[in-house]
């Protein structure tokens, strides 16, 4: 039911359709920096990509659902504003010169690795672009000097020259896996000199937290690209289809159809959670704006007897009695709706009966420094959910203690005698790093984005499958 992140769990065909890259300069330093016996390096590092998964739901509070493919490819948070202001603008920006070649049907749910992918991305152009304009400054620092900046770069007097800044800002897009590097560095190195900035600022800013509506959405589409033409021109290289073989581009869109699946069960059952809210608390309206982390792997690996196995699945695979997921949702009263909420649930994954006697509750976004409150689960699994502080849910505190006296966390055999238990503070430091830091392209959740348009079938293709890491 959950696997780890790894080149060999990504789908055959989205290994084959993405994009070919070099690792990134930047990339390999930090690895050579930061690696599992640097745990203060880690530390820092972990600390500033919750920072900056907290802007990036400060983002989606904002965006139209629309947005989510070109936010998930190119909304990065670097960029000449605050970084929620960043992740908008270069989300907008992107889907307006470099749209997608398929429509599909739009989800109130984000892919939850595609979201971490995007943010470790980045974290990885953020420290590009010091590195590159402070020849002396080494990743470490940089981390550090993110973190006494919020991210926010516009406070620093970071480049002396239009072309310096040029030069970092191709630097950070190279290094965060932009698609159109070159495009997005000239975009970000003229965006502060275009007339229209200020009313774009303007756009963006009057709103505060709201939702903003597809009109101001669609005016600050025209006046960016407006100006961004007259200035670089057209872009002339658009989306062109990928070369894909029949079987694997079959393939795909099946994997496509599953993942939309999975990801509307989760959404009807969030629904269903944020309606017993309702009933039990306040009586006002919500409506789901969007699911923004999933985690189906809580509570387990369990298969003994009694534990609530679902009728037909193998015993002999990992099963899970939990998901805790994040989502963001509006209130209606008297007419007026509010800024997105955002909220935590833990809902069961055997007996949707079983939901109404689980937490589901209303949070705070986390402010820029602070640590995520912990849950074992999903610390194991890598996954940044934020969960509350001051509730109980399953992970917290039972568990940890558990882990800490080396006790399994169930009374079963299922793990033989020799086997290594995954809950140690080892194991769960090792994936957790591993999976933080993904930036590559081919998860199976990137293929629910997809259509038929996005692809070229190529009869004499061969059926030698192609590694993108080598």
């Amino acid at each position: 039911m959950c696997s780890p992140i790894s080149p060999a769990t990504s789908s055959k065909a989205s290994t084959h359709w993405s994009r070919r890259r070099h690792i990134p300069h930047i990339l390999l330093l930090m690895a050579a920096s930061s690696g599992h016996g640097n745990s203060h390096s880690w530390s820092l590092t972990r600390v500033l990509l919750d920072t900056i998964h907290g802007f990036y739901l400060q983002a989606l509070a904002r965006l139209p659902v629309g947005y989510h493919r070109s936010l998930l490819d190119a909304g990065h948070c670097y960029g000449p504003f605050d970084p929620v202001l960043n992740i908008i603008v270069n989300t907008i920006w992107y889907q307006a010169n470099f749209p997608p070649l398929s429509q599909q049907d739009e989800l109130d749910i984000v892919g939850t690795l595609c979201l971490m992918r995007i943010e470790a991305r980045s974290f990885y152009g953020l420290v590009s672009f010091l590195c590159t304009c402070y020849q002396d400054l080494n990743a470490d620092q940089a981390i550090r000097f993110l973190l006494d900046t919020a991210l926010n770069l516009s406070a620093t007097k970071h480049c002396s020259s239009v072309k310096e800044e040029q030069e970092a800002y191709r630097a950070a897009a190279i290094a965060a896996w932009h698609p159109r590097p070159d495009a997005q560095a000239g975009f970000l190195s003229s965006l502060k000199a275009m007339l229209v900035a200020p009313r774009v600022l303007s756009l963006l800013q009057d709103g505060g937290q709201y939702q903003l509506s597809s009109q101001c959405v669609h005016q600050i589409h025209t006046l960016l690209c407006s100006e961004y033409h007259s200035i670089v021109g057209v872009p002339t290289h658009q989306q062109r289809p990928a070369p894909i073989s029949e079987r694997q581009f079959h393939f795909t869109m099946s994997e496509g159809r599953k993942q939309r699946r999975a990801h509307r069960r989760i959404s009807a059952k969030v629904k269903a959670a944020l309606m017993r809210y309702e009933k039990q608390n306040s009586g006002h309206s919500y409506r789901l704006h969007v699911v923004c982390g999933v985690n189906e792997c809580v509570s387990g690996p369990d298969n003994c007897e009694g534990s609530g196995l679902k009728p037909g699945l193998d015993p002999n695979d990992d099963y899970y009695h939990h998901t805790h997921a994040n989502f963001l949702a509006t209130r209606n009263v008297a007419g007026i709706v509010s800024a997105p909420v955002l909220f935590f649930a833990e809902l069961s994954n055997h007996d949707d009966d079983q939901d109404s006697q689980l937490l589901c509750c209303p949070m705070d976004l986390p402010p820029p420094g602070a640590g995520l409150v912990r849950c074992l689960f999903c610390e194991h699994q890598g996954i940044r959910i934020v969960h509350p502080a001051l509730e109980r849910f399953h992970g917290h505190e039972a568990e940890f203690e558990k882990m800490v006296r080396g006790e399994n966390l169930y009374n079963n055999d299922y793990y033989p005698e020799g086997d290594i238990e995954p809950y140690t503070n080892h194991q769960i430091l090792k994936h957790s790093e591993y999976v933080a830091k993904w930036v590559h392209d081919g998860l199976d959740e990137d293929c629910m984005y997809l259509g038929s348009n996005d692809f070229n079938i190529e009869e004499d293709e061969s059926e030698e499958e192609v590694d993108d890491l080598e």
